[in-house]
């Protein structure tokens, strides 16, 4: 992969000429490898995953035939090639934007009073090699990504997680640690530079600060950010992987700017050739 890459490298060398005098890497390969490392549960009945492992899976099935609630690891580990972003702002199209894995909720009627995820640490491993210039691979960088789950009853009364008409009440996932700025220093033998690995939601457009009742129910304090989902239907995330030089912002609430990002980008990573 390299090879393919160092020609379209140069363009983007030549182009940070005019930045700081302090030499940086431009172009990188990459891989993200995702997998749950931790969980806990409540209640009791429904054989839970085996640790760690791309699938977390609980609950006693409702109907006869039917499957447990999970959430599915997609794309591990992803591979790809990306450029070093100098923007402050997380960059919404290639080169700069690459893929990450992907995070599916599986929402399934499961009974009352048996197995429910309560928490759990999705571990992305990211594994970078320096294109421009070309240097040994760096040791891999760990990236916990840590959630809160709440699986809410379906039974009358106050629904804290808002549900559509004629549903049950929608279960509550909470990501709270992770996405952007996990930081590492990196010398190509002419200078010490500080990078920062960004993974972030850009497809979905699930991900959100949630309502007060939603946190308050997920065990955790206003503004908190994740997404509801409507029983017996799924939602994923598809995260995206940028490298930059500096820390990247974005406006309050914070991760809503990151709803529909990359899109553009995507499309192309996807339509072109291995």
């Amino acid at each position: 992969m390299k090879t393919l890459f160092k020609l379209a490298g140069i363009a983007t060398s030549l182009a940070l000429a005019s930045a700081p005098a302090s030499a940086i890497v431009t172009n990188w390969d990459y891989s993200v490898a995702s997998l749950f490392t931790a969980a806990s549960y409540t209640g009791s009945g429904g054989a839970t995953s085996t640790l760690p492992t791309l699938s977390l899976s609980w609950g006693i099935p409702s109907n006869p035939g039917g499957q447990q609630s999970s959430l599915v690891v997609g794309g591990s580990p992803a591979t790809g090639n990306i450029d070093t972003y100098l923007g402050s702002t997380p960059p919404q199209t290639a080169p700069y934007l690459g893929f990450s894995t992907s995070l599916t909720h599986n929402n399934n009627v499961i009974q009352s009073g048996s197995t429910s995820l309560v928490s759990a640490i999705l571990t992305n491993t990211v594994t970078l090699d320096p294109v421009i210039p070309d240097n040994p691979a760096l040791p891999d960088q760990i990236i916990p990504f840590t959630i809160a789950f709440t699986e809410t009853p379906n039974t009358s009364g106050t629904c804290a997680a808002t549900s559509p008409p004629g549903n049950p009440c929608n279960d509550i996932f909470v990501l709270t640690s992770g996405l952007l700025n996990q930081s590492f220093d990196y010398d190509d033998g002419t200078g010490l530079s500080t990078y920062y690995v960004n993974i972030f939601p850009v497809t979905g457009g699930v991900l959100s600060v949630l309502s007060n009742s939603a946190c308050a129910a997920a065990g955790q304090a206003s503004g908190c950010i994740g997404f509801t989902t409507i029983e017996g239907q799924s939602t994923t995330l598809q995260f995206g992987f940028t490298i930059s030089t500096t820390p990247l912002q974005v406006p309050e609430p914070g991760i809503l700017a990151l709803l529909g990002l990359g899109l553009a980008g995507l499309s192309f990573l996807r339509r072109r050739p291995a």
